[in-house]
């Protein structure tokens, strides 16, 4: 849920049904109108409405503007012939619980609103260890899988590597995400998690903390290939990266979640939809504060010396002012873009400085699929989950492109997503699919240019091969099918090269402002 907040010092500090309540800006009278609010947050994904909803929940008037007709950026849901297709993630976790360490929990506690949960308990493998095998989410079907894909001693490995991780993730439990931040605001959200503060510290190693979990996997002595691997592909799911670059807290919190006893994954009803509907609730039923859809920010504008920026300029002319913040959750690239080097001289270097050192993670490769659900179960089981991972060579690595694809089949958990008789598919591979195959696409009618078309049908084969798995007939009962490649994400999201986000390794040098 990352953002960039233009504050006070004007410097970069941390922080479907179609919605129709949620109007475009009016059109402009005789010239370029202003209006004023407390916040103006720039980008209505998942990031930005969480910024805009805690915002409005304390009481300041917040103006969203989102460049699309539908929000929830890259967690945003289109209707197509009764099919409700996603964009976004399709697995979820620690959002049921009343207690849970989720930052997007601590959200919706926060603003009052959240979408109704569905909870089950297996998530599908297809590895080249074997298929189905003991895929049920806690400890102990995972020391099955251990068994069955690991060597001799991979359970003693595994055990010796819970024992290190547990107590820093429990004690990661105790400090929620949202009490932390880099100024000296922190003695005061921080005060009173002190102790949970001095766990993690403690328990972590202090400068270990963000030390490549590779490096603890060392000391450890974690040698059995599975393992090594499974942990790959766990932290290249949840970050983008591999454990050679994911920080040891990230994965400390998700082992000691995830492998816990009773843990369960979650499910929106009405889907990805839901999270989103919940969040742009918690901005609107607030008086002065309001969604603004098709509404496209062309330049930040900053006061005197450019030392704050003080609101945004729309397309078309239209000003809206910002007493208090502007918050972008547009990306490091397209942020850059909305900064003019005269207006906030400053700030546009410092934002080039970032870029010219920062990575930035792939794109994606998506397939959506509405088919008829003759022949096909309609709930999950062991042997038909909703969703399924496919690696096809570990030797590969999990982030070589299109080695990996994720399926989801949403309809088994929420029929309501697909008409009757009928399912809905989504898969994908997450954050490694190169945009420069790509490039030459850009400005092309990608509708009817026949190059590009034949590329995607060509680059999507392993995500049909992956639907196969379960569906070996899945051609036969299409009804919709759509390819999505960088060039959608670059265009709908207004990603820049269709990136995934920021490649951020751990112990790389980064520091969060």
């Amino acid at each position: 849920m990352s953002c960039m907040m233009l504050a006070t010092l004007g410097y970069l500090s941390p922080p479907q049904p179609t919605f129709r309540s949620h109007r475009s800006p009016p059109p402009l009278l005789s010239g370029a109108t202003t209006s004023e609010y407390d916040v103006v947050v720039i980008g209505a994904g998942v990031g930005g409405l969480s910024a805009a909803a805690v915002c409005a929940a304390s009481g300041l008037k917040v103006c969203v503007c989102e460049s699309h007709d539908a929000p929830g950026g890259a967690a945003h849901s289109w209707t197509t012939k009764g099919f409700t297709f996603e964009s976004g993630p399709s697995l979820y976790a620690g959002l049921s619980p009343d207690r849970s360490p989720n930052p997007l929990k601590h959200v919706y506690q926060i603003i009052g609103e959240e979408p109704e949960w569905l909870t089950y308990d297996r998530w599908g493998t297809y590895l080249p260890e074997g298929d189905l095998l003991h895929d049920a989410v806690g400890a102990a079907d995972f020391y099955e899988k251990l068994k069955a894909c690991g060597g001799p001693d991979a359970a003693e490995q595994w055990e010796r590597l819970m024992a290190r991780v547990t107590p820093l993730g429990e004690a990661i439990f105790q400090l929620p995400s949202a009490a932390v931040r880099a100024d000296l605001g922190a003695a005061i959200t921080m005060g009173k998690y002190a102790g949970a503060l001095a766990g993690v510290v403690l328990k972590g190693g202090g400068d270990k903390l963000n030390a490549p979990f590779a490096t603890l996997l060392e000391e450890e002595r974690i040698t059995d290939p599975f393992i090594r691997n499974w942990l790959d592909m766990i932290c290249f799911l949840l970050q983008g990266a591999t454990t050679k670059d994911a920080p040891t807290t990230l994965m400390a919190y998700m082992l000691s979640d995830f492998y816990r006893d009773g843990v369960c994954l979650d499910f929106p009803v009405g889907g990805t939809e839901s999270i989103i509907g919940a969040l742009v609730r918690g901005v609107t039923k607030h008086r002065g504060c309001e969604l603004m859809l098709n509404t496209h920010v062309d330049e930040l504008l900053f006061g005197e010396g450019g030392g704050r920026c003080t609101g945004v300029r729309l397309k078309g002319g239209r000003t809206l002012r910002a007493t208090k913040a502007v918050v972008s959750n547009a990306d490091l690239w397209t942020t850059r873009k909305l900064v003019g080097e005269a207006a906030a001289p400053a700030l546009a270097a410092e934002l080039d400085q970032r870029i010219g050192r920062l990575e930035r993670c792939e794109s994606f490769l998506h397939l959506h699929v509405g088919l008829e659900a003759s022949g096909l179960p309609t709930s999950p089981s062991e042997t038909f989950p909703a969703q399924w991972a496919v690696v096809s060579d570990w030797e590969a690595g999990v982030d070589a492109p299109r080695n990996m694809v994720l399926v989801s089949l949403p309809s088994l958990l929420d029929p309501s997503l697909a008409p009757e008789g009928h399912h809905v598919i989504h898969a994908y591979t997450a954050g490694n699919e190169p945009y420069h195959i790509w490039e030459r696409f850009e400005g092309v009618d990608t509708n009817k240019d026949a190059a590009y078309l034949a590329l995607k049908e060509e680059r999507a084969a392993p995500m049909w091969e992956a639907i196969r798995r379960r569906v070996p007939r899945v051609e036969e009962g299409v009804v919709v099918r759509q390819i999505g490649t960088p060039l959608t994400h670059a265009r709908f999201l207004r990603r820049h090269r269709g990136n995934y986000g920021l490649a951020l390794a751990a112990g790389g040098g980064f520091e969060f402002p």
